[in-house]
């Protein structure tokens, strides 16, 4: 790297949080370009590389990866589904990418993102149906016991609402 450093490489577009320049090709060679360059061999791209979270480089080792996919799952289930939706969130590349096509190293993460996704998925759709029928129902559809499951009204009740004025 000193040697890089040295060149005038700076250390960020070492350690890949910038993108490298590319010199010219005559630079690489050392010498003239010619019109003769189409002869030369393409040069492919190298693969990109495969991160399991969306911090991509900056993000935690796939080593790691499973032990925190595994951790938000199961603590979704104790009462705290929103962690599903972060699990999903932080794993996005893991959930994007297709079973079939996705990179070995995602395997032992990928159930338990999938598994996040559905839980958040029927987490959200009970809450939402939910909150639906308490706005949209009220005192229509709960008839008079609706003034018993309002919440102001059991604030009122327990004589809660006395400091407000």
């Amino acid at each position: 790297m000193e040697a890089r450093v040295a060149a005038g490489v700076p250390a960020d577009e070492e350690s890949g949080l910038l993108p490298r320049a590319r010199p010219p090709a005559a630079a690489v060679r050392g010498r003239t370009p010619s019109s003769s360059s189409s002869a030369a061999a393409p040069r492919r791209a190298p693969p990109p590389a495969v991160w399991a979270t969306v911090d991509g480089p900056l993000g935690m080792p796939l080593e790691e990866a499973e032990g925190h996919a595994r951790r938000f799952f199961l603590w979704g289930f104790a009462c705290l589904p929103f962690l599903w939706a972060i699990n999903c969130c932080y794993f996005w590349p893991v959930l994007r990418s297709p079973a079939a096509s996705s990179p070995t190293a995602f395997a032992p993460i990928r159930p338990y993102v999938v598994r996040s996704a559905v839980g958040f998925t029927i987490f959200a759709a009970v809450l939402l149906t939910w909150a639906t029928t308490f706005i949209i129902g009220g005192e229509r559809l709960f008839g008079p016991v609706w003034k018993d499951l309002v919440m102001y009204n059991v604030a009122d009740k327990l004589g809660l609402t006395g400091f407000m004025g």
